[in-house]
């Protein structure tokens, strides 16, 4: 069961908005006062209420400036805020504040009421705008066929993960892998086939991979194991385990059982790397070719 929305009501006149909280609490919704600035922004520390009803003048903190630090704060900032004014007071919201809803005191309660169920809609829809632009955006950094990252994603990665290993002289390293015979594997079971064994294989690479690690699919069959603080015998440890997983794992696809075996590239970055990483996926490049042209089914270490 949903909760009720949270109304705190911030008023050094706390007898005016008695009756209003005494309203609110019988329309539904669960309803705090705070006297004063500080007190409401103690409140909302304990408990982010879902709108804020908050007057203008007020002793100690002014109600604008209540808001600026609700705004400045980013478990806070998207609070809705509903100013309490009276009639006098009609010139003193600043343009900044102005396309914030007022309500004039004397407060008429089933107006308040009103307006706070319409502000409530409102963030709802903003709530859930901001909730789909976030999917939007994590589709366009996701593979659609394993859900790893793709290689925009990965390029941003390892931007800022090179950047923060040359300044503090920590070690990274990379895997570049793909499944041997991947050709051949098209021939035989088609399209199809080679995407229900990458799902398949991506299960292996993810158990074998730490959560600082990021795994990425940077081409039709390539794969990346990009690994922050780790040196290159942890990286070569790392990848002897993912490939013979992937040897001792069972394949199938249209109930046939599939032979699949991986080669790995491996290599760490070293100073004069560029921090984009270009030259780090071009060494671990090189190496995956170097373990194919070798037979397959191995890993080899960049020079």
């Amino acid at each position: 069961m949903k909760d009720s929305p949270c109304i705190l009501i911030v008023d050094d006149e706390q007898g005016e908005v008695a009756l209003l909280a005494e309203f609110m609490k019988k329309s539904g919704y669960k309803v705090s006062l705070a006297g004063d600035g500080f007190k409401a922004l103690a409140a909302c520390k304990v408990r982010v209420p879902d709108v804020i009803l908050l007057d203008l003048q007020m002793p100690l903190m002014k109600g604008i400036d209540v808001c600026n630090k609700l705004q400045a704060d980013e478990k806070t900032k998207n609070i809705p805020v509903i100013f309490l004014r009276t009639v006098e007071e009609s010139g003193i919201i600043q343009p900044a504040f102005s396309e914030y809803p007022v309500l004039v005191k004397p407060l008429e309660a089933q107006d308040a009421l009103s307006l706070v169920k319409t502000v409530l809609r409102e963030r709802a829809l903003k709530e859930e705008l901001r909730k789909k632009e976030r999917q939007v955006k994590e589709l366009t950094l996701t593979d659609a066929l394993t859900s790893c990252r793709n290689m925009h994603y990965l390029n941003e990665f390892l931007k800022t993960e090179l950047t923060q290993a040359s300044r503090y002289v920590s070690d990274f390293s990379l895997l570049v892998l793909e499944p041997d015979q991947h050709k051949d594997l098209l021939k035989k079971y088609g399209q199809k086939g080679v995407d229900s064994l990458l799902v398949q294989l991506v299960a292996i690479l993810v158990r074998n991979s730490r959560k600082a690690d990021l795994l990425a699919r940077s081409g039709n069959v390539e794969f990346v194991l990009a690994m922050p603080f780790t040196k290159a015998e942890g990286a070569i440890e790392v990848a002897e385990r993912i490939r013979e997983d992937v040897a001792q794992s069972s394949f199938t696809f249209d109930e046939q059982n599939v032979p699949l075996s991986i080669s790995i590239g491996i290599a760490q970055f070293r100073g004069g790397m560029d921090s984009g990483g270009e030259l780090l996926l071009s060494y671990a490049r090189q190496a995956l070719a170097q373990a194919r042209s070798a037979g397959g089914n191995r890993s080899f270490m960049a020079e």
